[in-house]
């Protein structure tokens, strides 16, 4: 009769692996469950996603992208792609929040895609690949469900993806087609083009092909959207980044709070791995995961320290460090195996694939709380209503395709037009009259208060936190628009960036109906005689 196991001869390895597995095609299938869920909710998700849809409203319309500032329309830094892609997908979906975000949820998918064949081709290993998706997947929640909106990050993750692997294992020309997809769809992915291709010093010909190609085609593609925005492009793309303030204290934050907290085992795991199996510095692949490692770590860093950076500028570096999970995993398992005792080399696969475990868990999230309710859904129809039923022209500050849809006239987005506005004032003052011929935008606000070309003014937040200071907290603003009220559904729980301050000229004094429509009542109104 054969013995009974004792507790030594059993190993808890399979079973921890296996759970591991089931945990991340769990988080794969809640991404879809949340996404679809979100897919066709009919206002945005994010603020940004209103901005967005104006951007694809403008290219259905045949309106350019990119074109001289002013109150009718201020062009975002994005580079355009991701903006086509969305357009195109329009067609068929219809002009809706649902086209652009299936076109962030197939891009989401496709880095899940991208990351398993990135590590499964290093490797070998099925479980350590797909184990690398799931980590990726499972920091949905942890960005705040930025997977599926309606916004560039996600199919720019992709082609950064796709690019990284084309250059590792493909040839240099087809890296480079995919490195110019990558910066058409944000222009901050250049500097790592061309240190992904330099860490190939050991084949020139290969290195400088890649280099050439790419340089070649980034400048050809600027050229020709230069030629056709009348120059417009480049001085959104490149000329208004410079003046986003750097944050020193995101940047102290950055590696304790947003690198650690989430993903500690993992980054404990990968170092591991690095000290166990001391990596050949003549090593191609050391090279490549090495330089890139830094360069995706450092440039996600600087860019999350800057002014109205969020956490979708953290989506990289967690694309990378999944990736580097997953070749972590296989490393240490291949140590274990071929270094340690027979003994422990039993016990140590059990302790890693509980870690693995542990580090997947730890980002399990609540798929509810990225549903919008039906309250949510119910107040943002009150409130098209109330913007469709005012006449006049309302400029609706941060939201600017909720008044489209409200058949009000097309006005820029705050969050773009603020760096417009910037260059033309640095200071608390207004701008003095054409201080700059290409900063006009600001004399047409300021001539637009001046004529009270608005019958009501919506803000998400307090006057003076707006930048510039003087834009809704300057002498022509107060002195045309004084009355302050409360937005209705200000108060209005689980939605996020809804309007929560009206301002109206005094003539709004002689048409009560209009302050009740979009105000629960006057705040201030000392300002009008």
């Amino acid at each position: 009769m054969p013995a009974a196991n004792t507790p030594d001869d059993i190993s808890f390895e399979r079973p921890l692996r296996l759970a591991s597995i089931a945990l991340s095609g769990g988080f794969i299938l809640l991404f879809l469950y949340v996404a679809l869920h979100r897919l066709h909710y009919p206002f945005e998700l994010d603020r940004m996603e209103s901005s967005m849809m104006t951007s694809i409203w403008r290219l259905a319309h045949d309106l350019p992208l990119y074109g001289k500032p002013s109150m009718e329309w201020v062009s975002f830094l994005y580079a355009p792609f991701y903006f086509y892609c969305s357009a195109f997908a329009a067609r068929f979906m219809g002009l809706s929040y649902a086209a652009p975000r299936l076109v962030s949820i197939l891009a989401t998918f496709g880095s899940f895609a991208v990351i398993y064949r990135l590590v499964h081709r290093e490797t070998g290993r099925a479980d350590a690949a797909f184990l690398s998706a799931g980590l990726f997947a499972s920091f949905y929640g942890n960005v705040y469900g930025w997977y599926d909106i309606a916004r560039v990050d996600m199919l720019s993750i992709f082609f950064l993806l796709l690019a990284i692997y084309c250059t590792r294992h493909y040839h240099p020309l087809v890296a480079a087609v995919v490195w110019l997809f990558a910066f058409q769809t944000k222009q901050t992915m250049l500097p790592i083009a061309i240190l992904a291709f330099l860490t190939g010093w050991q084949q020139p010909r290969r290195m400088l092909t890649g280099l050439i190609a790419t340089s070649v085609l980034v400048l050809g593609s600027v050229y020709a959207l230069n030629h056709v925005s009348h120059g417009w492009y480049s001085y959104y793309a490149f000329g208004t980044v410079s003046h986003i303030r750097f944050l020193p204290r995101m940047a102290v934050l950055y590696i304790p709070v947003d690198l650690l907290e989430p993903c500690g085992i993992a980054i404990a795991l990968i170092l591991i791995a690095a000290l166990v199996q001391r990596p050949r510095k003549a090593s191609p692949a050391i090279w490549f995961y090495g330089v890139l490692t830094f360069v995706i770590t450092a440039a996600t860093g600087y860019v999350r320290a800057h002014e109205g950076a969020n956490v979708n500028a953290l989506i990289p570096v967690y694309a990378w460090i999944s990736i580097l999970f997953g070749l972590a995993i296989h490393r240490l398992l291949r140590w274990a195996d071929q270094t340690l005792p027979a003994d422990k080399a039993r016990h140590a696969p059990a302790l890693l694939w509980l870690l693995v475990f542990i580090q997947l868990f730890s980002h399990v999230y609540q798929p509810g709380r990225f549903i919008p309710s039906s309250d949510a859904l119910a107040y943002r129809k009150d409130l098209l209503h109330a913007l469709a039923t005012t006449p006049g022209d309302v400029w609706v500050v941060n939201h600017s395709f909720d008044g489209i849809l409200a058949g009000k006239p097309i006005h820029p987005e705050m969050d773009a037009l603020d760096v417009v506005l910037g260059r033309a004032s640095s200071t608390k003052a207004e701008p003095a009259p054409m201080q700059n011929p290409k900063d006009t935008a600001a004399q047409d606000l300021l001539d637009d208060y001046r004529n009270e070309r608005f019958t009501a003014i919506i803000l998400d937040r307090p006057a003076e936190s707006y930048a510039p200071e003087w834009a809704f907290n300057g002498a022509e603003f107060t002195a045309h628009y004084p009355l302050r009220a409360i937005a209705i559904g200000s108060d209005q729980p689980n939605v996020i960036d809804q309007p929560m301050l009206v301002y109206f000229p005094c003539s709004a004094l002689h048409t009560p109906e209009i302050v009740r429509s979009l105000s629960t009542g006057f705040i201030d109104s000392s300002g009008c005689p």
